[in-house]
């Protein structure tokens, strides 16, 4: 699997068919030979239901952010206009102009935006074709695709950190996709509330 740059509006068109399937698919989560094979009509639930809803919201982001980056990118003034993506007003700061959106189009594809600083790339959106089912699947183009990225930072001699909400839509644990609450690293003790970025390793 490789990791590859493309365009925000390509990136926009390939998520808005995503949210389509993602919808589609929560609604078929088996299929039953007794029935002639055809697929079971029900809701996911448990965590997995949360996680799925999180994705949801996780798309509509993306596809803002690509779309928004798209027309910005258009205009006369594209870097004045990428700052003003309101989708990439993200974590206290306006992550637009630096933003580039990162893809493996193989089978299952993944996506990801990152803000490209100088020192530190930062994963703000990191999606997986929803069509794919198997957990095990999906932790694996997960940890694949934030092991490309962390090698295309470290080319850059940068370091790479994921975005707390982002976190909470992967399949994987901190542990399967070399991940680590940043503010615990600086601090060396345990952290007071949840984190607001994750520091990634290849794992």
């Amino acid at each position: 699997m490789r990791v590859i740059e493309i365009a925000p509006l390509k990136a926009s068109m390939l998520v808005k068919s995503w949210q389509g399937l993602l919808a589609e698919v929560d609604q078929k989560v088996g299929v039953v030979p007794e029935l002639g094979g055809t697929s079971v009509g029900l809701m996911r639930f448990g965590p997995e239901l949360e996680r799925r809803t999180l994705c949801k919201k996780q798309y509509q982001l993306f596809y803002e952010a690509t779309y928004g980056l798209a027309a910005a990118d258009k205009s006369e003034y594209p870097v004045a206009k990428r700052e003003l993506v309101p989708a990439l007003n993200i974590g206290g700061a306006k992550r637009g102009e630096r933003a580039a959106v990162y893809a493996s189009l193989a089978n299952p594809a993944t996506m990801s935006i990152v803000e490209k600083g100088k020192r530190e790339w930062s994963v703000l959106a990191l999606t997986v074709n929803p069509t794919e089912r198997s957990i095990e699947t999906i932790v694996g183009v997960e940890r694949t695709a934030l092991r490309e990225l962390n090698a295309l930072a470290e080319a850059a001699d940068a370091s790479l950190r994921v975005f707390a909400d982002v976190e909470a839509t992967l399949a994987g644990d901190l542990e399967q996709l070399g991940l680590e609450p940043l503010d615990a690293c600086a601090a060396g003790t345990p952290l007071a509330g949840p984190p607001m970025w994750y520091g990634s390793r290849a794992p």
